[in-house]
């Protein structure tokens, strides 16, 4: 890929083998001889790099500088100067430009320092693409689910959302912990901010203090280098500790430290470093049991406990599991290259009696596998990928008789609707007489149960 180089220099003896170098080495180049010039050029041109000298006529280069970050902040630029003058080049840094070169220099110096701007200024662009896309994906708003009792759960992130609060999201495995927790921190106010992820079963217990505080050169005979811990790349972010739980004992101690002084200290340093982070913690196992065994300090569990979230396992929320399922169907077609666009009404209803002790992971799973081997544009068969029981009817005993048989009643006619409009392509009438019911019946229930119209309407 050519790169193009803008150069604003007035000196025509100076400027000339400057740009001979640059287009030598496959540089596409621009030149204009002020900063009012280069600013009415960059309306309309588009550079990777403005190559700058500092002393120019009317606008200066550090004034240039300035200007081009406020317009253009997403572009890179290198500023040329003289000996005497390199503090103005350091206040050009100050206002964003990637380097500097002082006068004279070699050509090979130059190549290397503007490679080497484009490259970091490249890296940083798609450093904001993935934040972006991040920040498009991982919202509360995105997650699939209609129930009722994950409304509530997204009832309660929201109103953390915005605020610094330790959370403590609980569940089983594969309920989505990770999701929501990466959801909370792209819906809040650090969502421009560091997001780092820690899996506490997956590092070894010899390893953990140092990936997480870091440690000095030296600090340790494998200690070749300085190197910042987990908790010193989250700053000013969030640190999502992932199962929390299967943190050792011994650095427990030292975790709360850090959350309650918000100061980290190094392997072989003496200097704490103050940080800001937000902490979401994640666990499938009962800390409060874990406490009373003494595999969990009691006051580290009150520190994070701060904000406890419950998620429910997918088998106490069936109505979602429809509207998930085709979810995953969509995915793994699009992945796949498959045109499975449907699940049957019969497979749908074994999807909604089984118990799922895999949660939604296991869902998606079982999904990926139908439409990988589906013959037709229909899933018709997931039996032989369900390797649990059917899950009996999910009654809540502290109800009265009435209460919870209509909460089960509610929870089939849910899933069974979804089931069948998603398999009759969202066709109101077709779904209707295919759950044999009055159409205006059907779409009461819908109405009801507040279930949305599949895209391109529910008529026919």
């Amino acid at each position: 890929m050519r790169h193009r180089v803008l150069i604003v220099e007035d000196d025509e003896i100076f400027l000339r083998p400057l740009q001979r170098t640059l287009e030598v080495e496959g540089y596409d180049v621009l030149v204009v001889g002020s900063g009012e010039e280069a600013m009415e050029l960059l309306k309309s041109d588009d550079v990777d790099l403005v190559l700058t000298d500092k002393r120019l006529p009317g606008v200066d280069g550090v004034e240039l500088v300035r200007r081009i970050k406020s317009d253009h902040p997403d572009l890179a630029v290198v500023v040329m100067t003289a000996y005497g003058t390199i503090g103005s080049a350091v206040e050009a840094m100050r206002l964003g430009a990637e380097d500097y070169l002082v006068k004279p220099f070699e050509a090979a110096e130059m190549l290397m320092v503007l490679r080497r701007a484009i490259e970091f200024h490249e890296l940083k662009a798609a450093s904001r693409a993935t934040l972006r896309r991040n920040q498009e994906r991982f919202t509360l708003k995105n997650i699939l689910a209609q129930s009722q009792v994950m409304q509530d759960v997204f009832e309660l992130l929201n109103t953390v959302a915005g605020l610094d609060t330790t959370v403590l999201i609980h569940g089983e495995t594969g309920v989505g912990k990770e999701l929501l927790a990466r959801s909370l921190h792209f819906s809040g106010a650090r969502r421009d901010k560091p997001f780092v992820a820690v899996n506490c079963a997956a590092i070894p217990e010899e390893l953990f203090e140092s990936e997480l505080f870091g440690f000095r050169k030296g600090a340790f005979t494998s200690a070749s280098e300085t190197r910042r811990g987990l908790l010193q790349a989250a700053n000013g972010g969030t640190l999502l500790l992932d199962e929390i739980g299967e943190m050792p004992l011994g650095l427990q101690s030292k975790l709360l430290r850090v959350i309650e002084e918000k100061r980290v200290t190094s392997i072989g340093s003496d200097r704490a470093i103050e940080i800001d982070v937000r902490f979401i913690v994640t666990t499938n196992k009962d800390l409060q049991a874990e406490v009373e065994r003494g595999a969990f300090r009691r006051d580290l569990y009150y520190r994070l406990s701060v904000m406890p979230v419950l998620v429910p396992p997918l088998r106490e929320r069936a109505g979602d599991i429809p509207l998930l399922a085709q979810h995953f169907l969509e995915a793994s077609a699009r992945r796949s290259k498959k045109t499975v666009r449907a699940i049957s009404p019969a497979v749908m209803q074994a999807l909604c009696r089984y118990a799922w002790p895999g949660n939604v992971r296991e869902l998606e799973n079982v999904i990926e596998r139908a439409v990988i081997v589906a013959k037709g544009d229909t899933i018709a068969d997931v039996e032989r990928f369900l390797t649990g029981e059917a899950e009996r009817p999910r009654v809540d005993l502290g109800l009265p008789f009435r209460d919870a048989k209509a909460r089960v009643i509610e929870e089939f006619e849910r899933a069974y609707i979804v089931g069948v409009l998603e398999a009759e392509g969202g066709k109101l009438t077709a779904a209707a007489k295919h759950a044999d019911m009055d159409p205006k019946n059907f779409y009461e229930k819908l109405t009801r149960y507040g279930l949305r119209r599949p895209a391109g309407g529910l008529g026919d």
